[in-house]
This record gives C-alpha cells, sequence and structure tokens, in this order.
C-alpha cells in the first residue's frame, strides 16, 4: 500500500497543470481508500470554491438541498481545518438525525483539509454509500499522506496560475494604455521593458536603448515615439555605422551649398527632418569621438550648424540612442567620450535576448506566421509541426527575434502543403548545440553523392556562420579569417541565408 502510495503521489507531483493535478488527485484517492465518490476542493482566501475536480460527483450535486450533511462536514472541515472521517456517518450523534443522511443513504465518510503554510488551501471529500465501515484509522493516515502530496503541487500550481494571470493582466494593461501592438511578448523582463517605456514615454528625456542584434530596439525607439505629445510628428531613424564620419555628419546635421564637392544646393539635415518629432540614434556605439562631441553641444544645448555653414540652428527633437556594443567598455577603450555616454544614458530601458524569453517564441510564431500568410497569399495560412516548435524552441537565437522571422520566412517558402516541418526550417536550428540532425524520415539519403552534399553544405554554413561570429558580423575581417577573397565567401552567405547582422553583439 505505501508503495502504491508513493506512485499515486509521484503522478500527481509530475501534473503541471491545475486540473491535471486534481484529477490525477481525485483518481489517486478514490484507488486508495475505495471510496464510491469523491472531490477535491480548493478555495480563495474569502473561502469561496475556485477550482474542483469530482469523480461520481458534482459541485451541482454538493449544492442541492439533499446534500447538506455533505456541505455540512466540508465547511467544517474548511473552517477548522481538522479532518472528518467517520465508519458509518448514521452512528454519528450530530449527523445522523439529519434528514439527509437518510436520504443520501451515507455510509462512511472522510473528508480532509489540504493544508499548507498553516492555512487551508482545501478539502478532500469521500464517501461510500454501499460498504458499511470503509472509512477507518487506515484510511485517515493514507487520505492525510496523500494530501500532502497534493498541497505541495497545487499550491505550486495555483502560484503559477496567478503569475500567468498577472502577467497576462499587466501586459493586457500596457498594450491597451500604450498601444504596443508591434511588440509581441509576455515574458517578464519584456513587460519590465514596456512598463518602463510607458512610465517615460511622454518625456522628452535621452533614452538609452540597449539590446542584442535583432532584439526589437527600434520598435521599442518607436513605442516611445507614439505614445509621447511628438506622436504627430516625424519617426526618423539613423544608422551611425552605414555611413563614413564625413558623410553622417552632413547627413545629421544638414549642409550648404558648396561645403564639399557635391554639395549643389543647401540640404537639411535629420535634426530638421525630425523637428518637433523624434530621432533616433541607432548603434550610437559606432560614432567617431569627434561627432560625438558635436552631438554631445546638440544634447547640452540644443544647437548645431549645418556643414559649411556659421548660422546657429536649434534643435527641438527627442533623441533617442540604441546599441548593441558595451559602451562602457568603448569608453575604457578610448572609442566613446565619457560626457557623451552620461548624456545619453539619461534613462536606460534593455531589451533582453531571445534565448531569455524563450516562452515567448511560440507567440512570435504565431505573430509572424500569420503575418506571412497575409504577405504571401499564394502560399496560404501555414502551422508549425511538432518537432518544428521544439527546434524553435531549443534554438539560443544570436540573432534573436530577427532571425526567428527569417527562420520562419524560410519555412513558409520551402512548404509545400499547410504544416512546416522541422526540415523546412535553416539547418543551423537542425545542427545547431543541442539541436539534432534530421531524421531519416525528414531527409531520406538516395546516394551517397547526395548525403556528402548535405554534410559539404552544413560544415559551410557553419563554419562560416563561425567566421563571422568571431568578427562580430564584419564580412571582410571573417573572409580574411577564413582565407577566402571576398566575392567568394559572399556569395557563400547568400547562398545559405546568412545574414551579418545576426552575429554583432
Amino acid at each position: 500500500m505505501i508503495h502504491r502510495l508513493l506512485e499515486l503521489g509521484k503522478s500527481v507531483l509530475a501534473e503541471s497543470d491545475l486540473d491535471g493535478i486534481l484529477a490525477a488527485a481525485v483518481d489517486g484517492v478514490i484507488e486508495l481508500c475505495q471510496a464510491e465518490r469523491g472531490m477535491v476542493l480548493l478555495f480563495d482566501e474569502a473561502g469561496e470554491t475556485i477550482f474542483q475536480s469530482a469523480r461520481h460527483l458534482d459541485r451541482e450535486d454538493i449544492d442541492q438541498p439533499q446534500f447538506e450533511v455533505s456541505r455540512t462536514i466540508i465547511e467544517r472541515v474548511r473552517s477548522g481545518g481538522e479532518a472528518f472521517w467517520h465508519p458509518n456517518v448514521l452512528d454519528d450523534p450530530t449527523l445522523g438525525d439529519k434528514a439527509s443522511v437518510t436520504r443520501l443513504m451515507l455510509l462512511s465518510v472522510a473528508c480532509q483539509p489540504i493544508r499548507h503554510e498553516g492555512s487551508t488551501l482545501g478539502v478532500v471529500y469521500l464517501d461510500n454509500r454501499s460498504v458499511d465501515g470503509m472509512f477507518g484509522g487506515e484510511t485517515a493516515e493514507l487520505l492525510s499522506t496523500f494530501s500532502d502530496f497534493i498541497s505541495v503541487a497545487a499550491h505550486n500550481a495555483l502560484d503559477r496560475r496567478r503569475m500567468e494571470q498577472r502577467i497576462e493582466s499587466l501586459s493586457g494593461q500596457l498594450r491597451e494604455r500604450y498601444d504596443f501592438d508591434a511588440i509581441v511578448g509576455q515574458a517578464p523582463e519584456m513587460l519590465e521593458a514596456l512598463k518602463l517605456v510607458g512610465q517615460v514615454a511622454d518625456s522628452d528625456a535621452t533614452v538609452l536603448i540597449r539590446g542584442e542584434s535583432g532584439t526589437g530596439k527600434e520598435l521599442i525607439a518607436r513605442a516611445l515615439h507614439f505614445n509621447s505629445r511628438r506622436r504627430q510628428r516625424e519617426f526618423v531613424a539613423v544608422n551611425c555605422g552605414a555611413l563614413p564620419d564625413n558623410l553622417l555628419e552632413a547627413e545629421l546635421f544638414g549642409h550648404k551649398r558648396g561645403a564639399f564637392t557635391g554639395a549643389v544646393r543647401d540640404n537639411p539635415g535629420w535634426f530638421e527632418r525630425a523637428q518637433g518629432g523624434t530621432l533616433l540614434l541607432d548603434e550610437v556605439g559606432e560614432l567617431a569621438p569627434a561627432l560625438q562631441v558635436k552631438l554631445l553641444r546638440v544634447l547640452e544645448s540644443g544647437e548645431y550648424s549645418r556643414v559649411g555653414s556659421t548660422r546657429i540652428r536649434h534643435a527641438d527633437a527627442r533623441i533617442l540612442a540604441a546599441t548593441h556594443r558595451d559602451l562602457e567598455e568603448l569608453q575604457r577603450e578610448g572609442a566613446m567620450r565619457q560626457d557623451f555616454l552620461y548624456r545619453l544614458n539619461v534613462l536606460e530601458v534593455r531589451v533582453p535576448p531571445l534565448r531569455r524569453r524563450r516562452g515567448d517564441i511560440p507567440l512570435l510564431a504565431r505573430h509572424f506566421l500569420a503575418r506571412l500568410a497575409a504577405e504571401e497569399n499564394d502560399r496560404g495560412e501555414k502551422r508549425l509541426s511538432p518537432g518544428a516548435e521544439e527546434l524553435l524552441l531549443r534554438h539560443d537565437y544570436p540573432g534573436n527575434v530577427r532571425e526567428l522571422q527569417n527562420a520562419l520566412q524560410r519555412g513558409v517558402l520551402l512548404a509545400e502543403g499547410p504544416v512546416i516541418e522541422a526540415r523546412h526550417l535553416p539547418e543551423s536550428l537542425r545542427t545547431d548545440v543541442g539541436g539534432e540532425e534530421p531524421s531519416a524520415s525528414e531527409e531520406p539519403v538516395t546516394s551517397f553523392k547526395a548525403a556528402k552534399q548535405r554534410v559539404v553544405e552544413r560544415f559551410e554554413r557553419d563554419f562560416i556562420s563561425r567566421c563571422l561570429r568571431a568578427s562580430d558580423g564584419n564580412i571582410t575581417r571573417a573572409a580574411k579569417a577564413a582565407e577566402l577573397d571576398y566575392k567568394n565567401f559572399h556569395g557563400k552567405m547568400r547562398r545559405y541565408g546568412i545574414e551579418p547582422a545576426d552575429f554583432k553583439r
């Protein structure tokens, strides 16, 4: 009996869903105690029933007038916290004279509190109408021990349920209040970032958005803009690493005709285009120190001049900055001015990498698949097979959300039917650390030549990816490390759909 008790206890603890826990619990107690009917009830702080599972007996039955005795016993155990059992309730002077005992033909009854940290979490109720003396002292001991298993499992499940409801509620409040529809996720770290965005959106303070490449830093910047009083004006995003320093300065501040070769007319810069709105300095860690000085002046006084002009202009644009670089390390190396870093980092929002919010992967996958179905309307709606979803959940995503989106787009394009299988996803997901090789049923080997080709392709893709990761996404340095010419290296990247931005840190 003890062995069976432990087995049933383990089956309850193995369940993670609350309904599954209660179903396993009521089945277990009925088997252990050889009861005819049983019910497990959980209560809220006010004593109201919030969850229940039963066999051969429903909550609606208990609510009927003829079940007055059962209700009395359950309430006595709930309020007093003490177990009740009787081999024949007809002999109980406090219950036997009640008409409902006779109407129900109750004989044996047992009711055990489910206790946790001194409070009654719920009760287990059992009864039997056919056998006299069914519930004795041994039954009471078994029921008491088994209720401890139920208590642990139910308490943990209730905590998870409350946390999920809290997160869902917080997510709903944030999205309803700040319209963050473009940002998908319910992970606590992401919700914390969104909460901070909501708090500082309508300020003019400079915000530094930190996060790895592909995490959605620009989406956060857009959320800051569109939830501010500047939402009716322009949002301008500038990639500070995309242009040489001299051209970037002219693009930021504008230039006067004749300021340099090719400047045939006056040209407004991004600060002027963002006047009254928001200017995002993306990849701000790529700025040269000389340009940092000029931007520092704008951050401190709002003053700047077009290149080639002495006329002072005044910027009225909120400045946001984003980076995947360690700016403090750049400052120690002399590549980032300390005063510029201080002016940028008035407020900081950190966007978590996808590997730290794996619970959001199914949400993101559904979001991208729905969007891709609209964009690729000739292919119809797609869904993931269990194997494909498992691969997505196990991958570490050095390219974060952008990499997940690219993987799903590939799956949509390659899947001929409505289901995206594991074989339709990028090979990096199938051969990555912690992943697994495609099964024989997914990719049958038809010949030695075909098998060899797949091995070669797998090697080339992995090798190119490692070189890019080591060079922080710099193609020139990666090609040099691989001892390949730039054109050949870049051609292999295009062949395997490898994006250098996925490897920037």
